[in-house]
């Protein structure tokens, strides 16, 4: 059974794939194709016309890497994001180093 969205879960997962997508400087119909989703039904959950967790939902959000678990709060999914970090670097130095670097290249980008 697919799990389904409330109002606010379609309508904020809505705009983390809009956002997504633009900073990925993708169109809606390269978005579509490279998933194999139709461009107007990628325009369709982008407003958040969305009640259920279906396949081609699934499909953007992994191409996105957007997590879509409805029902996780911002402070929850930032908590899951940081015990997956913190797992990484445990596991190994090479991790540590890499996730290290990561960090230095995406702060770059951010900050200049």
């Amino acid at each position: 059974m697919t799990e389904k969205l409330n109002a606010a879960s379609s309508a904020n997962l809505a705009k983390i794939i809009r956002e997504a997508r633009i900073s990925r400087g993708l169109t809606l119909e390269i978005l579509g194709s490279k998933c194999g989703v139709h461009h107007s039904q990628l325009s369709r959950f982008e407003q958040g016309k969305m009640v259920r967790v279906s396949k081609n939902l699934k499909s953007i959000c992994t191409f996105l890497h957007v997590d879509i678990s409805p029902n996780k709060s911002d402070t929850e999914q930032m908590q899951s994001l940081f015990s997956r970090i913190e797992r990484l670097i445990t596991s190994s130095q090479s991790s540590e180093r890499a996730i290290e670097s990561l960090v230095s290249a995406l702060e770059e980008l951010t900050f200049g």
